[in-house]
């Protein structure tokens, strides 16, 4: 009996696991944050861009429980610059800097470019869509510019009252935000479909959309 039970509890384990996903970030009880490298693609290596001046752009503040961060974003100086654009992320404490963030391409902004899509109803700023997941915790997700051939980047940075960490940096492309009540999901795809001269994609079972989830549950952030 006590063997049947022991199954039942891993296989309901693993049950939950697959309905929630994978959590991108744990916080521990003093508000360390804890990755999950799986999670975290690197960017492209160019040493060049760690030494490189950059003009900051004003900073966002945000909240996390009775701690404030100020937000701040950057183009490299000598860099491509498209507009639109940066490529530095920096977060503040006060006059402490504690957090730096740079690629060699760029984050672009969440609303006011020409011809591309617009998230404006999801933020109040044009660097960064916040994530509220709890009291505790903040997740700041930052759009890649689209580079031709390939999805762009979604980079996730997560915020404590003492902590703040990269958590997710992947090549998808945000296909949908879906906000209801208490939840919040995002719906991504990792690849890109090619279509032929009759606007059908073209005949290739790999030629689908690979679709994942971002979702909030319980105050974490879950991928799948």
């Amino acid at each position: 009996m006590r063997i049947l039970i022991i199954i039942a509890s891993l296989l309901l384990g693993s049950t939950v696991q697959a309905q929630t996903g994978t959590p991108v970030f744990e916080v521990g009880a003093n508000g360390t944050i804890a990755t999950n490298p799986a999670l975290i693609e690197p960017f492209y290596d160019i040493p060049k861009i760690k030494t490189l001046s950059y003009i900051s752009n004003n900073p966002v503040r945000i909240s996390v429980g009775k701690k404030d961060y100020d937000i701040k974003t950057g183009c490299l100086e000598q860099w491509d610059d498209f507009g639109y654009t940066f490529n530095v992320i920096t977060i503040y404490s006060g006059v402490q800097k504690i957090f730096e963030l740079r690629q060699p391409d760029n984050w672009r902004y969440t609303y006011g470019i020409p011809r591309k899509v617009s998230y404006r109803q999801y933020t109040d700023n044009q660097y960064f869509i916040p994530i509220a997941l709890s009291e505790k915790a903040v997740a700041l997700a930052f759009v890649g510019w689209p580079y031709g051939g390939d999805t762009s980047y979604l980079t996730i940075i997560a915020l404590t009252g003492s902590d703040a960490k990269l958590v997710f940096n992947k090549h998808m492309n945000i296909n949908a935000i879906i906000r209801s009540g208490n939840s919040y999901s995002l719906e991504l795809q990792a690849n890109i479909v090619e279509y032929g001269e009759d606007g059908k994609p073209f005949d290739d079972p790999n030629n689908v959309p690979n679709i994942h989830y971002l979702e909030v549950n319980n105050g974490m952030l879950y991928f799948k």
